[in-house]
């Protein structure tokens, strides 16, 4: 599934992946990010992109690498590709791939992205030269080709019939797509009457729900266990609430109290306090994680008071 592919058909990758892009300096520099991978659990990522190096190589390093070595025998194998967007005309950008097995051994992925003379000259068209801060733009495809003894779990592919599976086709954002309308009908009145219309539009949802946002909700309401992480757990919130879909709603609230990727303690208190998460009776009630995890909270309003005992029991719990 190409996240970014709005108008093509979707590529099913059941074992997950990545699609995103960064802007990055024409200045030489080293930077680095965090990235997670929804359908491994419990492996934070990370990349960074060097050009402190370039003028002596003439190429870009994106290194790729599992924060936490992996264990012995653990292994995630990923293919990569890279695009170094030409803003002037397509067919100029510069594209490279890779592939990569990820093992206690071997934990770092480096791809080399040639071209850094091309790049900082204004005149190929990489970068705006009028803008104030200079940059280019690095798209990244990280597929999930293989994974060996991880906590991961398999994407179902929408776009083909599984009669042991599905019941019912509905076009979403102009793609067909095959879905439970039994599982959705228990979990979703509003989603489930969308499915029996058989076409959901853009302007069905909320104006922040991209394709893959939505492709994903469909697959944890089919019960596939993906991890969220800081970039889309609000935007599940949103689209649970408007789809009036409260085991999602229930689902994002236990990946809060685990901890998903790259979350703070901020943006935690203000999720809670933006979709009064948690009731502070029974919160006081909870003995052990186990026990916070099984309340079945109530939706009431928070105040300041309530969410910061609400994100100190958590956190005592969780520790």
């Amino acid at each position: 599934m190409l996240h970014q592919d709005y108008f093509q058909k979707p590529k099913p990758f059941l074992l997950g992946s990545y699609v995103n892009y960064i802007t990055f300096p024409i200045e030489k520099s080293n930077l680095y990010w965090n990235f997670w991978i929804q359908t491994i659990h419990n492996i934070d990522w990370g990349f960074t992109v060097d050009t402190t190096e370039s003028g002596k190589t003439n190429n870009v390093k994106f290194s790729i690498y599992q924060k936490k070595a992996p264990e012995n025998f653990r292994s995630i194998e990923l293919d990569v590709g890279i695009v170094v967007d030409n803003l002037e005309n397509s067919e100029y950008s510069i594209k490279v791939s890779g592939n990569y097995e990820f093992t206690e051994e071997n934990n770092n992925m480096v791809i080399e992205i040639p071209g850094f003379d091309k790049i900082i000259d204004w005149k190929q068209g990489f970068f705006d030269d009028k803008a104030e801060e200079k940059k280019f733009k690095i798209g990244y495809n990280m597929v999930v080709k293989s994974v060996r003894l991880y906590d991961s779990v398999e994407l179902f592919d929408f776009y083909n019939f599984d009669p042991t599976i599905f019941d019912t086709s509905v076009k979403a954002f102009g793609h067909t797509m095959f879905v439970s309308k039994k599982m959705i009908s228990l979990q979703s009145e509003v989603l489930s009457g969308m499915i029996e219309a058989q076409n959901i539009e853009w302007t069905d949802l909320p104006s922040t729900c991209w394709f893959d946002i939505f492709h994903d909700f469909l697959q944890i309401i089919h019960g596939v266990d993906l991890f969220l992480y800081k970039s889309n757990i609000g935007e599940f919130l949103k689209l649970a609430d408007h789809l009036k879909a409260p085991r999602i709603t229930e689902y994002c609230k236990k990946q809060m109290i685990n901890g998903n990727g790259g979350i703070s303690l901020k943006e935690t208190i203000d999720l809670a306090e933006k979709w009064s998460l948690w009731d502070p009776r029974k919160l006081a009630q909870a003995r052990c994680l186990a026990d916070l995890k099984a309340q079945n909270w109530e939706l009431d309003n928070l105040d300041d008071s309530i969410i910061e005992q609400i994100t100190r029991r958590i956190f005592e719990l969780d520790h």
